[in-house]
């Protein structure tokens, strides 16, 4: 199961995207949580790697007051541009002593 974020301007320069159906269902079927199990303000960071196996971190949260369902990726600017898409996909990866648990891939979908 992967999850599949089509990224924004607003996401990238504000660092808060909304958890879609695809990161809802992501979090529920591999990291065994549901966000109806976090509280507003709570935050579940999770240890991952882009591509290119530089380290980051996913972040799943419930933003404080509405408790909106989010999603944040660290350094995400720096991989990815407006109109990208960014597939997060569980996959276990040890790089020295560090084990990671999701895989962050960007690529531009083709135009159909």
């Amino acid at each position: 199961m992967e999850a599949k974020i089509k990224l924004t301007k607003t996401m990238l320069n504000k660092s808060i995207i909304d958890a879609n159906k695809s990161v809802q269902q992501f979090l529920t079927e591999e990291l065994l949580c549901k966000y109806d199990e976090l509280d507003a303000g709570d935050k579940m960071p999770v240890p991952s790697v882009y591509e290119d196996d530089t380290p980051t971190t996913v972040t799943f949260y419930k933003a404080k007051g509405r408790g909106d369902k989010r999603i944040s990726i660290k350094n995400l600017r720096k991989f990815a541009q407006e109109g990208d898409t960014v597939k997060l996909r569980s996959e276990h990866v040890m790089i020295e002593d560090c084990i990671f648990d999701i895989r962050v891939v960007v690529y531009k979908e083709e135009a159909a």
